[in-house]
């Protein structure tokens, strides 16, 4: 259930910026979000553990990695400094951060449920 709420705050996070900024950027969380609610919607029904949890683990991890860089800037952002292209900071900036709890989560579900991917 984690996958498919995440990607539907990640969608909307990264529509919501695409339409705020008209940067291509915010549509990286776009991307991402479509395909992680897809996932989740898939794991919601057939409620099975195994190599679907494991890419979307994946990809959230990809994600989180690749915009891992924008968090120094985003806590800069948050805490009232200038910052260059300050939307686009805040989006990449947020999808690091739900890509950092949706790896939790479903890191928490797998080591509960005791399978491996």
């Amino acid at each position: 259930m984690s996958s498919a709420v995440i990607g539907l705050l990640l969608l909307l996070l990264g529509a919501g910026g695409f339409a705020l900024t008209m940067s291509l950027s915010c549509l990286v969380p776009t991307c991402v979000g479509i395909c992680l609610a897809l996932m989740g919607r898939r794991l919601m029904a057939t409620k099975t553990v195994g190599t679907l949890l494991g890419t979307a683990l994946a990809v959230s991890t990809v994600t989180m990695i690749f915009t891992a860089s924008a968090l120094p800037k985003l806590i800069r952002l948050l805490t009232g400094s200038e910052v260059d292209r300050s939307g686009d900071i805040f989006v990449i900036g947020s999808t690091a951060v739900l890509c950092l709890i949706h790896v939790t989560l479903t890191l928490r579900l797998l080591i509960r449920s005791g399978r491996s991917i």
